[in-house]
């Protein structure tokens, strides 16, 4: 029985202790590599998405309650002079009625 030594064999293929051991070094290496920060690079919207950016801001920006609007119908009910055509007043009631009605397609019969 051969006593056991700490230099390698000096036979040309590594060992397969040595193997695994430079394949995990490899694998670790790699991994630090890919979890390092990256590099910024800048990013430029199209027209199309800079011009949605662009009105969600602006609609960010509007009130939820248009106080002119509300003032306006105000003083036109007061002086009798405030008319909604029947056409709008139906086509707006039915818009209403029907997104507050259940889907009767999805109830299971």
């Amino acid at each position: 029985m051969e006593p056991l030594s700490s230099t390698p064999p000096s036979s040309a293929s590594p060992s397969p202790r040595a193997a695994a051991l430079q394949t995990v070094a490899t694998l670790k290496e790699k991994s630090e590599r890919s979890t390092a920060p990256q590099e910024s690079v800048p990013v430029s919207l199209p027209q199309t998405g800079q011009d949605i950016h662009h009105y969600i801001e602006a609609m960010a920006e509007l009130p939820d309650i248009r106080q002119e609007r509300i003032t306006e119908i105000q003083l036109a009910l007061k002086k009798d002079t405030y008319s909604v055509s029947a056409h709008d007043l139906a086509g707006k009631l039915i818009q209403e009625i029907s997104s507050h009605t259940p889907d009767e397609s999805s109830s299971s019969t």
